[in-house]
């Protein structure tokens, strides 16, 4: 979260700048000017509560993170297939997790991140701190390439539509409740393919 508050103290400090010029020196900024993180929004409309910058993303794409999300902290995997790719999640059950359904697989996750909290874990928040479009460099470029591997499709680049890289944090609940924790500096790709969004973490 220290870069949305960092984007914060930019923006404040604009303001400062402003202020203090004289009417024959007025720096004006819009919207377009500021960096992400400058208009974070909030809400707990989607599958988990979200918090992002609505100049740079939109309720589709922010959605489909929740999603999958929400998949993983509910156990569902109807909803975690829909979230994301088919052999995608054909290698994760293969090669990462070692199951033979679908079902293993969501509570495989599910587990995985239970075993830092407890199994009633809940994403009181999930914000998205930084994202990145840089194809060439970087996560991106590096998920791209994998799941270019994953899907046997030398072209897969091409076909995706739009691509990001997303940095996150996650506040949690446990313990019924009583115990709060944040897990920071975390990274999913969203990725869009013939008209729908798909998450890869």
């Amino acid at each position: 979260m220290r870069h949305t508050r960092c984007a914060a103290l930019l923006c404040a400090a604009m303001l400062l700048v402003c202020t203090g010029c004289s009417e024959k020196a007025q720096i004006d900024y819009t919207e377009e000017e500021l960096p992400y993180g400058a208009t974070m929004r909030s809400s707990s409309s989607f599958a988990v509560p979200m918090t992002y910058d609505r100049r740079f993303l939109d309720e589709e794409q922010v959605g489909a993170v929740a999603n999958f999300f929400g998949a993983i902290q509910n156990c569902d995997a109807a909803l975690y297939q829909s979230s994301t790719f088919d052999y995608y999640v054909s290698y994760q059950m293969k090669d990462a997790y070692g199951v033979e359904t679908p079902e293993a697989l969501i509570q495989a996750i599910h587990d995985n991140i239970a075993e830092r909290y407890s199994d009633d874990f809940t994403f009181k928040m999930i914000l998205i701190n930084e994202l990145s479009q840089d194809r060439a460099a970087g996560t991106l470029s590096q998920g791209l390439e994998f799941m270019r591997q994953l899907s046997g499709d030398d072209r897969f680049a091409d076909t995706v539509e739009a691509a990001y890289d997303l940095a996150l944090e996650w506040d949690v609940t446990y313990d019924g409740g009583a115990q709060y924790a944040v897990n920071e500096d975390q990274h999913i790709l969203l990725l869009r393919v013939d008209g729908k969004y798909y998450c890869v973490m």
